[in-house]
């Protein structure tokens, strides 16, 4: 009986042993990645983006009103400017991978692979197939959410219902003008949405300031984005929405967003299997 029990006792041990050494793998790249100070170390160097983008430079502007919507499509290497210079209380957006749309921006990924949902300069938003969708190469808020998305309407004013849209509705909007379907539709990162979060509970830190601010989404792929400027869900209801103002630019020399590939390991792989796939896709003449 004592040697039955020993037998049966090994793979058991075996197992267990295995998930001890996966744990440690686990603790030990999350302590890597979340050692303090060595993130913010790598992306210093990198040459920041001005306010002001020589007219040269510029493909397409235009300005969000306040309760409106944007979609367009941002080619592989060209840059996406949000330009927040009122203060509006978030301005939550979709990204599609234009060649094949299925894939998409993925929230948890985009968190998980860089161990943290503090989303700003130097960091990658991820597909749902592990590949970077945009670099974000320039940002002076670095206040942004990926985790609570869009909620819903806010109480009738009395102004325009065509301006008393909420984001849902807008995204809706503009999944369908960009020839997608519902179904289509996704999770959204939410720029200038100052959330902090702790274990239990979500807020909005009302002591940070959005007016002035902006940020640079590097295209590492041809993209479809949609944009919504409504207010986020958390965003007090003093806080309305501003005019927004988008212009999707192209830099003058390539590789603007290499920092943010050699920021972290994680996101070196990302942009690895980027490129491995935009190979393909130049081989079969589907590329940007």
């Amino acid at each position: 009986m004592t040697s039955a029990l020993n037998v049966s006792a090994a793979p058991d041990a075996q197992k267990q042993g295995r998930i001890d050494a996966l744990r440690g793998r686990y603790e030990a790249l999350r302590a890597e990645g979340q050692a303090p100070g060595k993130f913010e170390a790598a992306i210093n160097a990198a040459p920041r983006i001005a306010r002001e983008i020589p007219a040269t430079l510029v493909q397409t502007s235009a300005t969000v009103p306040a309760g409106w919507y944007w979609y367009g499509r941002v080619s592989r290497g060209s840059c996406l400017r949000l330009d927040n210079l009122q203060g509006s209380p978030g301005v939550a957006c979709l990204i599609w991978n234009a060649v094949d749309p299925t894939e998409r921006f993925y929230a948890s990924d985009t968190i998980k692979v860089q161990w943290t949902a503090r989303i700003g300069r130097g960091r990658v938003l991820l597909s749902d197939m592990g590949r970077v969708l945009a670099g974000i190469v320039e940002d002076n808020c670095e206040r942004h959410d990926v985790l609570l998305g869009v909620g819903m309407p806010r109480a009738d004013d009395g102004s325009s219902p065509l301006m008393s849209r909420n984001a849902t509705e807008n995204l809706g909007i503009v999944t369908s003008k960009l020839g997608l379907e519902m179904r289509d539709m996704h999770p959204p990162v939410t720029f200038f949405a100052p959330v902090r979060c702790d274990e239990q509970h979500f807020a909005w830190d009302s002591s940070v300031s959005l007016s002035g601010t902006y940020l640079d989404l590097h295209a590492e792929m041809d993209l479809l984005v949609g944009l919504s400027n409504v207010p986020h869900p958390m965003a007090p209801m003093s806080a309305t929405a501003q005019p927004v103002k988008v212009e999707v630019w192209r830099p003058e020399k390539p590789g603007l967003s290499k920092f943010c590939g050699e920021a972290t390991v994680e996101a070196e792989r990302a942009y690895a299997r980027t490129q491995s796939y935009l190979a393909e896709l130049d081989a079969d003449g589907n590329g940007g």
